[in-house]
């Protein structure tokens, strides 16, 4: 079943709208899901990719054979049933698109977990391998061009990503000539009621920076235009442009006074000041205070073949420096797949986990 943006046909009967799709899918899964004792009843579990307070993302690979996987688990002493199926059906919905992390069949429950398989990138998150002074140009249009497809197809949907960043990011190749956009947990249907950031996050837009509880706002796929030129920024320079999109944050009032100032200066503070014109045209519209002309993430496709102003960062195909590129094969020697050899679905989640933002987003 794919999940399509609201519409009405010509004889005038209502199609079925996003959320009340996604949630007649979730009724259907729920009686999929199927028990286990223990994950290693289907899997080989390797070694631990990330964790979080919701869980943990596991490389796997399947006891019948196959190439090794990402496998999320959600712990079910705080993670919602429904929540986690919303999650499953969302993945599964979308994973047709190469830009965006492929959620795999048959999910499971242990007394313990919730989990689904994804597709293992090797290279890790985007955020790993960024370089002091950000990626070389041709790779950043090529992660933010992967992205802006990404979230036009969710968008076209009727879904809205709602947590674009670096973390979230998955890398196949040292490259980037394949990324995905992964973590779709916070993944809604457009006009879902969406609160403040409960804590404060360089990647939300001012808008919902605004809200005070119980305040919320309606979800739309402007949230994600300004999550992919963050992205966009960090990408180019290995930092967020600011802690939070509010007064009085000063990196943020500096950009701000520089958007509103009429006429605007002729060129930004810094260090807005590193991108050539034809970049910032495009941050401008990605990240527009006002959401009603916010760009939509497309918009970067019209700047591809201009330059950004990027040069100072290091070229050429090794410009990743040590990216780690993790085979599955060979994490399935000796010493990979000893590092979860006795680990267990009722092991304690607090001993040694390392809190990340990795692929399976359960931080």
């Amino acid at each position: 079943m794919a999940l399509r943006a609201p519409e009405t046909p010509e004889d005038g009967d209502p199609e079925e709208d996003t959320a009340t799709a996604l949630q007649r899918l979730v009724e259907l899964t729920a009686t999929r899901v199927t028990p286990v004792r223990s994950l290693r009843v289907q899997y080989r579990l390797i070694r631990r990719l990330g964790s979080g307070s919701y869980g943990r993302v596991l490389l796997a690979r399947p006891c019948q054979g196959g190439p090794a996987v990402a496998l999320k688990l959600l712990r079910r002493d705080t993670v919602l049933r429904t929540t986690f199926l919303r999650e499953f059906c969302v993945g599964r919905c979308v994973s047709s698109h190469p830009g965006l992390l492929q959620t795999l069949e048959d999910p499971l429950q242990t007394p313990r977990y919730f989990a689904f398989a994804q597709e293992y990138a090797p290279c890790g998150d985007l955020s790993g391998i960024l370089q002091e002074r950000g990626l070389p140009e041709l790779l950043v249009k090529r992660v933010v061009a992967q992205l802006a497809g990404a979230l036009d197809f969710l968008h076209s949907r009727g879904l809205v990503h709602a947590d674009v960043k670096p973390d979230n990011v998955l890398v196949f190749d040292p490259v980037c000539s394949r990324v995905a956009l992964g973590d779709l947990g916070l993944t809604r249907p457009e006009g879902s009621p969406v609160p403040a950031p409960p804590t404060p996050l360089p990647t939300a837009p001012p808008e919902l920076c605004l809200l005070l509880p119980p305040d919320t706002l309606p979800l739309r796929p402007v949230v994600d235009s300004w999550g992919l030129g963050v992205l966009l920024f960090c990408a180019a320079t290995a930092c967020f442009p600011w802690d939070m999109a509010l007064a009085p944050d000063p990196e943020f009032e500096a950009f701000a006074g520089w958007m509103t100032t009429r006429p605007q200066p002729p060129r930004p503070p810094a260090p807005w000041d590193r991108f050539a014109s034809p970049a910032l045209v495009l941050l401008q519209g990605l990240l527009d205070l006002d959401p009603e002309t916010r760009s939509p993430p497309l918009t970067v496709l019209d700047f591809l073949g201009d330059d950004w102003g990027l040069e100072g960062n290091r070229e050429g195909p090794g410009a990743l420096g040590s990216v780690s590129y993790e085979n599955g094969e060979e994490e399935e020697g000796e010493q990979g797949g000893s590092s979860l050899e006795e680990w267990t679905d009722d092991e304690d989640d607090n001993k040694g986990d390392r809190k990340t933002g990795t692929d399976g987003g359960v931080s």
